[in-house]
């Protein structure tokens, strides 16, 4: 699952994680058996996913360094010192409506790897605007689909993308993968250009994303 050594090749060596909605508990199993992580607190709000990260701790014989919680985002999160942080499979709101309500994370010394499902530039609008400094940036490519991973940790300083940036971050190495998540947003650009110039809407927004986007995809394929 390239998504999943992804994330784990951004975790520092011997960090005390959290996956907050740990679905199966792919990622704690895998981080602590594999030394990444030296402990785990791992949680989701469904009991039934719950259920099948405990059999997978269990068979791992790592029952004694996961932890399962039910609980909803970050809430009881802090009392086990995490620090590291990885929310992955949800949408970018969620993701920042989660990060906003635990003041731990704001406290400094806490890093957070997060990949957003959708909404990735409302996702770090959010983390530049709440002080959040976007220190790495990856891509995987899994499915057909490319996921955008992103890295910070609260500085207390405000950062500047652009709306094109926003979309797809500045700092990722993938340069490989690049080109073809400019060509998703160009497709999905023109598409709403079409549209709102068929019902006489401007699209002046949109067509300087769209050209950005396209400089950026010739100059990467260029490469």
């Amino acid at each position: 699952m390239k998504r999943l050594d992804t994330i784990l090749s951004l975790l520092s060596p011997g960090c005390r994680l959290a996956d907050i909605g740990c679905d199966h508990a792919y990622i704690p199993v895998a981080a602590v058996s594999s030394g990444a992580a030296s402990f785990a607190y791992a949680s989701d709000v469904r009991e039934g996913p719950l259920s099948r990260a405990r059999e997978n701790a269990e068979k791992a014989g790592l029952s004694d360094r996961i932890v399962l919680d039910l609980a909803d985002g970050l809430e009881n999160a802090e009392k086990y010192a995490p620090d590291t942080v990885v929310i992955a499979g949800m949408g970018g709101e969620l993701i920042a409506g989660i990060i906003d309500k635990a003041d731990f994370v704001k406290k400094g010394g806490v890093r957070l790897i997060l990949q957003p499902m959708t909404c990735p530039e409302k996702l770090r609008r959010y983390l530049l605007s709440a002080g959040f400094a976007i220190t790495a940036e990856r891509l995987a490519k899994e499915d057909r689909r490319i996921y955008q991973i992103i890295v910070c940790e609260y500085t207390k300083e405000t950062g500047n993308y652009t709306e094109t940036e926003l979309l797809t971050g500045k700092n990722t190495e993938d340069k490989e993968l690049l080109p073809a998540l400019y060509r998703k947003y160009i497709n999905k650009y023109e598409k709403i250009i079409k549209g709102k110039a068929a019902s006489g809407v401007d699209h002046s927004f949109e067509d300087k994303i769209s050209g950005e986007l396209k400089e950026k995809y010739e100059n990467n394929r260029a490469l």
